[in-house]
């Protein structure tokens, strides 16, 4: 089947309709993320299931890089569900969803989503983060209670109870025999 033709016939098709905000959705036919731009000529005025199959024929026809995308955009729009949205059939879900899953794990689509965390991650971002990361552990909630007596008695219940187990007795035993056959010592591994 040739999905770029349907695609192109899809877009084609709808370039003469009027946008009016409720009833149609606004959609660039060569995406942004493909060098696609914010004119007219780009535009395409479709129906809301219009928008949601446009973008279904993009991951049927596009590939590497731009497919990953493409997925990523789908999911990310199906996961917004707005009123105006309708809902995918069981059918359509799966595809896309077999589809995400076979792109997210190429490395096209992990250097993809690399480049844009990486880019997220400014200077100022990490110094934020760092210091706040600080300050809840000096000021946390949760600083206090790990030093606390009542802290370390259930700590050490909880470890007498763990011992007491037969099946955790051998898990342990077997993990020493195997480590000190081995000749690593059991907190390397």
């Amino acid at each position: 089947m040739n999905y770029k033709r349907i695609y192109d016939q899809l877009c084609s098709r709808s370039q003469s309709r009027i946008w009016t905000k409720f009833t149609y959705e606004k959609h660039h036919i060569i995406p942004k993320s493909m060098g696609g731009s914010d004119q007219k000529l780009n535009i395409a005025i479709l129906t809301p299931r219009e928008h949601a199959l446009a973008h279904l024929l993009l991951v049927k026809f596009l590939t590497g890089k731009h497919k990953a995308q493409m997925v990523f955009a789908l999911k990310t729009m199906i996961s917004y569900r707005n009123k105006h949205r309708d809902q995918l059939t069981t059918r359509q879900y799966e595809v896309l969803r077999k589809s995400f899953q076979t792109q997210s794990q190429s490395l096209e689509y992990s250097a993809w989503r690399s480049e844009i965390t990486k880019a997220q991650w400014t200077p100022e971002r990490r110094a934020a983060v760092a210091e706040k990361a600080r300050q809840q552990w000096v000021t946390g909630p949760k600083r206090e209670s790990f030093g606390s007596e009542q802290y370390k008695l259930k700590k050490s219940q909880q470890m007498k109870e763990r011992w007491q187990d037969p099946k955790y007795q051998q898990e342990q035993s077997d993990k020493a025999k195997i480590q000190w056959a081995e000749g690593g010592s059991l907190r390397n591994k």
